[in-house]
């Protein structure tokens, strides 16, 4: 299992279409064979994109086929910074 994290922070508070989009986004991760995503939002310009795979393999292919659009139309004209994006193997957890 692979866990990517997002640290997202946006240049103004952030939009409440932005949230709307998130949830058709996160839900269309899971759809496409992700295991599980969620958006945290931190404060009102810090959010936190955590995403959960299978296998690197589903990884690399939702990001390319169904985050990577979501994020150029949604996210990334509105950050303040580029996205502080971090991936790895899952290698303890209660399970």
């Amino acid at each position: 299992m692979r866990i990517a994290v997002n640290h997202l922070t946006f240049a103004e508070p952030i939009p409440a279409s932005v949230i709307e989009s998130a949830g058709d986004a996160l839900h269309a991760v899971v759809e496409a064979g992700g295991v599980d995503a969620r958006l945290v939002q931190v404060d009102e310009t810090h959010a936190i994109l955590v995403l959960t795979f299978p296998d690197s393999e589903t990884e690399e292919r939702i990001k390319a086929e169904v985050g990577g659009s979501w994020m150029r139309e949604h996210i990334v004209p509105l950050l303040a910074e580029p996205t502080d994006r971090a991936s790895g193997e899952v290698v303890a957890g209660p399970d």
